[in-house]
This record gives structure tokens, C-alpha cells and sequence, in this order.
């Protein structure tokens, strides 16, 4: 049964963060400007702000697609070597952003996503 609910959280995390990260440019800006702005007591310089809450969305998503991925695969008592398809992913993801509209490929973001995928995997890994 666990193994089940870990895999619809995995699958349906992998749909909301791909939505996301493919929102065209204006709809991304907006919704991280607004954020940044209700985020604002954090910091009054709302566009470095922003910027830096973009950058750890990054890692956010990816770290929790990793332990959702990996927790997944130990249930289901399966081999762990699948999680390198989140390596992938992490430039795929970037790569398919060049057809979208105010978007555009970074390796800084690939970097990023890459971090979380590793934080994520190796606290999925941790005992206990």
C-alpha cells in the first residue's frame, strides 16, 4: 500500500513541477514576482528576492521529486539504478524550455536542478 501512495505522490509531483517549469515567461515571472512580493518582510529588495526564490525552486522541486522517486523504488523493492533517469530529466527539463515562449535553456538551472536531485536522493537514502 505504501509503495502505491508513494507512487502517485512521485507521479503527481513530476506533473505539477513540469507544469510549472513550463509556464510561458510572463506567467512564470508573475507568479514569482507575486510571491516575492508576499515574501517581502524577508527581504525588502523584492527582485533579488525573487531571483533568489527562483533559483531555490530549483532545488525544492528536484530534491522532492528525489526522495519521492527513491522512497518509491526501496518500496517497491526495486533497484535503485531507475533514479538516474532524474539526472536526465534535470537537463531535459531546461532543454524543452527553448520552445516556450520567454523561456530559455540554462546551465546554471540544469546545476541546480541537478543539487536537489542529489540532496533529495541522499536524504531518501539516509537510515531509519
Amino acid at each position: 500500500m505504501k509503495f502505491f501512495i508513494f507512487l502517485t505522490l512521485t507521479l503527481l509531483w513530476f506533473a505539477f513541477m513540469t507544469f510549472l517549469s513550463h509556464q510561458d515567461g510572463e506567467h512564470t515571472s508573475r507568479t514569482s514576482l507575486e510571491l516575492a512580493e508576499r515574501l517581502s518582510f524577508l527581504e525588502k529588495d523584492t527582485e533579488r528576492l525573487n531571483c533568489a526564490l527562483r533559483r531555490l525552486a530549483h532545488v525544492g522541486v528536484y530534491a522532492v521529486l528525489a526522495v519521492f522517486f527513491v522512497c518509491t523504488l526501496r518500496l517497491g523493492r526495486l533497484p535503485r539504478w531507475p533514479a538516474a533517469a532524474l539526472i536526465f530529466w534535470a537537463w531535459a527539463d531546461e532543454a524543452t524550455k527553448r520552445w516556450i515562449q520567454g523561456r530559455h535553456f540554462s546551465w546554471l538551472d540544469v546545476a541546480l536542478n541537478l543539487l536537489g536531485t542529489l540532496l533529495g536522493a541522499a536524504a531518501a537514502c539516509l537510515p531509519g
